[in-house]
């Protein structure tokens, strides 16, 4: 049980995905550009393909919150790979799971194993995708179509809304601090990798820090239905123009 239980929660953490149009209005096409500008322009976002990271904080596992660090890897549009460490039930778990743009490995508790359903797969792809699409600029051309959510507050902060939408996968919504353009929630529906049930996922950037010229989270909190799934702190980021292909090998 306890191994299932990592390889389901591996999986979920893995969807979490990354850290980094024919408008109906021109207006949502001038939030975009002065975000993009924000987070450090179309030409660095474009240069720099791939982000390491090292991070530390909280997950919640079945309703118990639990001590983790880790490191992530992630290269556009859709490669990652994730080395989680954390206490599960008084053990300590070290989980490393790869997602290589098609595949998906798991290995844990001196197993390995192939994720094969297809379903979480395409998940995972879309997702990634979508976090991960051309530094924001993608969304201001086809097939990519945005619509206004209107002016929310986003932890206490003044924020506009985008829905982006594109034919055959899930909605993703962001939303931007009004004063600084800067990301600061993204939401989307998606498979718990846990329950396998759907989940509305938000994650918040309550932090940013500069790396190469662009704007890279800080603090990440991330919630599932509502209720805090993770919140970390990125204490080390370097970005970069592409990884060896090693690096999204079968563990």
């Amino acid at each position: 049980m306890l191994r299932l239980r990592v390889f389901a929660l591996a999986a979920c953490v893995l969807a979490v995905g990354a850290f980094f149009v024919h408008a109906q209005d021109d207006g949502l096409k001038t939030v975009l550009t002065k975000a993009i500008a924000a987070h450090g322009g179309e030409k660095n976002l474009a240069k720099f393909k791939a982000v390491s990271s090292k991070f530390k904080g909280t997950i919640d596992i079945l309703g118990n919150k639990s001590n983790c660090t880790g490191e992530s890897s992630f290269q556009k549009p859709d490669k990652i790979k994730n080395v989680l460490s954390l206490d599960l039930n008084g053990k300590q778990i070290d989980i490393v799971t790869v997602f290589d743009g098609k595949k998906m490995w798991v290995s844990a508790m001196g197993n390995s194993m192939e994720i094969t359903d297809k379903k979480l797969l395409k998940e995972v792809r879309e997702q990634l995708q979508t976090e991960g699409a051309g530094g924001l600029s993608d969304f201001l051309k086809a097939p990519y179509k945005l619509n206004a959510l209107g002016e929310v507050k986003v932890k206490g902060k003044d924020a506009i809304g985008i829905r982006v939408s594109k034919e055959g996968q899930r909605d993703f919504s962001m939303f931007f601090d009004k004063k600084t353009h800067l990301i600061v929630k993204t939401e989307m529906r998606t498979l718990d990798g846990m329950t396998g049930q759907e989940v509305t996922q938000e994650k918040y950037i309550l932090g940013y820090q500069d790396k190469g010229g662009i704007k890279v989270a800080k603090r990440v909190e991330i919630h599932k239905d509502g209720k805090s799934f993770m919140d970390i702190e990125l204490t080390e980021v370097n970005a970069f123009e592409r990884f060896d292909d090693s690096v999204f090998a079968k563990p």
